[in-house]
């Protein structure tokens, strides 16, 4: 709708009559502005750490993708969603399978952040995270070595981290040379 500019002064004038006066007018935008303002006010570092590790996860699903299926084409171009990337995960794959679960709460978390603007991790969360077991055991290992705490948004950060070594994993270099290490050494087999 294209209103000419001089009909704004008009139109307010007419909201002003419409709620009652100035004195109602204007006090009913101070109580919208403060509901806005309170929905302004998050914990932004939060929402960030919760962003952040959403991002990185997609990113490197995104990557494992594009190296498990090198003729898929731009993955990036076919605009799929994140729910939509991690469907197409192998969860027979037992790296993957480890994960996926973890993987969905943090979409969700995400999804909850977007419905609500409620910008927190619960223990409930951290519990799912946690049921990798692989993740909590390296976890476990690196707290033994290193103090860590065990706030929800840690361990959702330190999980972001885990699936970016898990998806990233089986492609990586360090990963084949291993790999190689083990066949040479425990079976006497050269896969060169």
């Amino acid at each position: 709708m294209n209103i000419p500019e001089h009909d704004h002064d008009a139109i307010v004038r007419r909201a002003i009559e419409l709620l009652g006066g100035k004195q109602e007018f204007f006090a009913e935008a101070d109580r919208e502005l403060a509901d806005v303002n309170g929905r302004w006010k998050q914990n932004v570092e939060v929402i960030g750490r919760i962003l952040r590790a959403h991002l990185f996860v997609e990113y490197y699903i995104g990557e494992y993708l594009a190296k498990a299926n090198p003729r898929l084409g731009a993955l990036g171009e076919a605009k799929i969603s994140f729910a939509q990337k991690v469907a197409l995960l192998d969860a027979s794959n037992t790296d993957i399978a480890l994960i996926l679960p973890g993987i969905k709460r943090l979409n969700k978390i995400r999804n909850r952040l977007a419905h609500n603007l409620d910008a927190q991790v619960t223990e409930e969360d951290a519990t799912v995270f946690l049921g990798s077991n692989r993740f909590a055991a390296l976890r476990a290992a690196r707290t033994a070595e290193q103090a860590q705490t065990n706030e929800p948004i840690e361990i959702l950060e330190d999980f972001a981290k885990h699936v970016a070594m898990a998806l990233n994993y089986e492609f990586s270099p360090l990963s084949k040379a291993i790999y190689q290490a083990i066949q040479e050494v425990q079976f006497g087999r050269s896969e060169t």
